[in-house]
This record gives C-alpha cells, sequence and structure tokens, in this order.
C-alpha cells in the first residue's frame, strides 16, 4: 500500500534525485537534520546527489541563504541515515553548515530548519516534537500517532552528523519547534522521588499519565526519574 503524503509548500527549488528506494513503507513519525560540511547553495547541494554513483540523497536541502530545495519528494525514501530503519520513518534533512566542527548552522539554516520541522510536523498530523539526548533511549522510544522523533545520523553510522554545534543547540531547536506548534513548550525534566514514592504517585504528584511517565521510564527504581512537563507548570 502506497502511503500518500504531501511536500512542503517551503520548497522554492527542486531537483529530484535518482537515490531513492520509492515509496515509504512505513509512516513519518521521524525528523533527521544533517550537517552538509559547506556552505552550499541548494543548487549545489542538490547536484551532489545527482550522481547514483553516491548512493546518497535527502528529502529537503536547505542552502546557506536559508531556502528549500527538494531533493527527494516526501513520500520516498531517503538515502541518508545510514539506516532503512529511520529513512524509511524520517523526513531527511541536509543543511549548509561550515565546513569545519562544529559543523555550525547560520543564522538563515536554522530559522529555515524550524520552519521546515513545524511545517513537516502539522503536515503529518504531528503536534510534539520529541528530543531524546540518550541515544539508547531515544531508539527505542516508540512516537504515538502525534509525535515526531528527532533523531540523528550520528546514532547509526561513525560520523559527527548532524555536528557538535546542533547537537548542543537540540534543546533550543526542539523548544522552538514545539513552541511554534503548540504555542508552549513541553521538556522532560528530572523528578526525585519522595521516599517509598513509586512511579505512579510521581506521575499522579506531576499531573501526567502514568502511561507517559512510564515510557520514559522503562526501569523499576532510579535516583532520578524523567518527567514530560510543561514550562508554565510548577510541580507540587
Amino acid at each position: 500500500e502506497v502511503i500518500k503524503m504531501s511536500n512542503s509548500n517551503l520548497v522554492s527549488y527542486t531537483q529530484l534525485s535518482p537515490n531513492h528506494s520509492g515509496p515509504r513503507t512505513q509512516k513519518i513519525s521521524r525528523f533527521t537534520p544533517h550537517c552538509f560540511v559547506g556552505q552550499v547553495s541548494v543548487e549545489r547541494g542538490c547536484k551532489s546527489f545527482e550522481d547514483p554513483k553516491r548512493n546518497a540523497s535527502c528529502n529537503y536541502l536547505l542552502g546557506t541563504d536559508g531556502r528549500t530545495a527538494l531533493g527527494v519528494p516526501e513520500g520516498y525514501r531517503s538515502w541518508c541515515t545510514s539506516s532503512a530503519y529511520n529513512d524509511q520513518r524520517a523526513i531527511t534533512v541536509e543543511c549548509a553548515s561550515d565546513a569545519t566542527a562544529p559543523y555550525a548552522f547560520n543564522n538563515k539554516v536554522w530559522e529555515a530548519l524550524i520552519a521546515l520541522a513545524v511545517d513537516c510536523c502539522k503536515r503529518n498530523g504531528k503536534d510534539k516534537f520529541i528530543y531524546i539526548p540518550d541515544k539508547t533511549q531515544a531508539l527505542a522510544y516508540k512516537p504515538k500517532d502525534n509525535e515526531m522523533l528527532m533523531t540523528f545520523h550520528r546514532w547509526y553510522a561513525k560520523k559527527s552528523c548532524p555536528g557538535d554545534w546542533f547537537v548542543s543547540n537540540a534543546h533550543k531547536f526542539a523548544e522552538a519547534v514545539q513552541e511554534r506548534l503548540t504555542g508552549y513548550v513541553e521538556v522532560p525534566i528530572y523528578v526525585k522521588p519522595n521516599p517509598g514514592e513509586g512511579l505512579r504517585a510521581i506521575a499522579r504528584r506531576c499531573g501526567i499519565t502514568f502511561e507517559e511517565i512510564k515510557k520514559l521510564n522503562p526501569w523499576c527504581k532510579a535516583p532520578m526519574y524523567i518527567v514530560p512537563m510543561r514550562k508554565d507548570v510548577r510541580i507540587k
């Protein structure tokens, strides 16, 4: 069954790559930014994915001037993250960056990436943008139908992508996307349990469901628990 998906209206340039696996076999539930390792234009960036021998592509590419290009239709699986599992589920985005570590994005690319993430979430029925910095926890997480999980290339291969600059700013990025989606920010915080207090009691104290806190805390006991919490809500 072909999963019908639209492309972003933010696209101002299209140069389709032959490098892809055809229609996706999975619904979109992930968003994966990459660093291009060079301050390229959309034209130059997309041209680099024209060669079939390169075996690489992306759904979108952001040029150094902030323009957005389409390289592989959103409904198709790109070859971008060294993982068929991820790329079947992820919208992949190559971003113009510095050519040397920490591969920083300029402000135009940063803002374009936020706008694209928000647009992709809205068109795919997602109102919650999830960033879990721990690789093991992130890859074990199963997004709900309304959630978009951010993943990184470095989690699947020996690469620095998307670069230390973006990783160090990933919390800010996720917060910016979430705030534009819902008008408020919901981020994981750490809560210390009271003596003898279990997950159900912590969930009640924090005003969330047991299922929400259990999903982020698969272990039974810990000195601290991760709790998804709105920034404007105080824990009792």
